[in-house]
């Protein structure tokens, strides 16, 4: 119906009109806004050939509705993997910003998005509802250590899923070790690049964690690549890889791995944030601004 009306307005409507009617209906143009990034298509030519030299999973990137390239690298594993329930599972997320939403419109997927964004949810839900989505399902929940598997388990996500991605700029190493209902065939989850390759740390668990009230900088937060590393090889998972933009960890369950997925150590997989680099701090600067402050040696 939304399409029809907007196919409506377009024809009967001059075009400097139409800026007085997205005015006028704000909803309306937040739809319409949605649904044209919605019909975004594939590149015709993947991987990329500028990035054929790259090493590692950077040569599958590029972005369709991910921030940093993570849906050329899901194709990719997909590629290699198979898969198996086609549903997800993602913590933190943008209506037309994730990591789960090519697989839902590209690949079918069904699944469950929880983020503490009210707005968020519910464009979502209109969204998905306008384009006849009926499997996947946005949740407004700010999730903690108390309500997380409850919370999983109450949206009838079943046990074995495809992907469970995690981004809660925060408790991303807590939540990930807390869940136990899940059994992902692949996690993506953020890492703090700001903490280097080396160190097993991760921010104390705090219910109520804002990365920017915690530090102005917004570089104290998460876990570092080594301790996700130790925590992925405790829950039966191997690390594969970094995005080059040095924010995300790919991880593959153990009994998915086959001889073309390079299992890698923290410091080779390591990227660092090309996003903090760019403002000039360099990767001492960024640990140094918060060495200080409170963190958990993962052992």
């Amino acid at each position: 119906m939304l399409k029809l009306i907007v196919q409506v307005l377009k024809k009967i409507i001059p075009r400097p009109l139409r800026t007085i009617v997205k005015r006028m209906f704000p909803e309306l143009a937040v739809m319409q806004n949605i649904h044209g990034i919605w019909k975004r298509t594939d590149p015709p030519n993947w991987p990329l050939p500028e990035l054929a030299g790259k090493q590692g999973l950077e040569k599958y990137e590029y972005s369709l509705f991910s921030q940093n390239g993570e849906d050329g690298i899901l194709r990719y594993l997909y590629s290699v993997i198979g898969f198996h329930s086609k549903f997800f599972v993602e913590f933190g997320f943008g209506v037309n910003e994730n990591n789960s939403l090519r697989l839902m419109l590209k690949e079918g997927f069904a699944g469950i998005f929880i983020d503490s964004s009210e707005f968020h949810v519910n464009q979502f839900n209109k969204a998905a509802q306008s384009f006849g989505i009926l499997n996947v399902m946005a949740i407004n929940k700010f999730l903690n250590l108390e309500n997380l598997e409850s919370t999983i388990i109450e949206s009838k996500a079943p046990m074995e899923i495809d992907l469970l991605s995690i981004d809660v700029d925060g408790n991303d190493y807590w939540f990930w070790e807390r869940i136990r209902y899940l059994s992902p065939r692949i996690v993506v989850i953020e890492y703090n690049a700001s903490l280097g390759p080396e160190l097993a740390l991760s921010v104390p668990y705090d219910p109520s964690f804002d990365r920017l009230q915690k530090h102005e900088s917004g570089f104290y937060c998460g876990a570092s690549i080594t301790a996700l590393e130790r925590l992925g090889k405790h829950k039966g998972y191997a690390l594969i890889g970094c995005d080059s933009s040095g924010v995300n960890a790919f991880f593959i369950r153990h009994d998915c791995l086959t001889k073309n997925l390079k299992v890698m150590s923290p410091q080779l997989a390591y990227r660092p944030n090309k996003r903090r680099l760019g403002l000039g701090y360099s990767l001492e600067d960024q640990y140094r601004i918060i060495k200080d402050l409170p963190f958990i040696n993962i052992g």
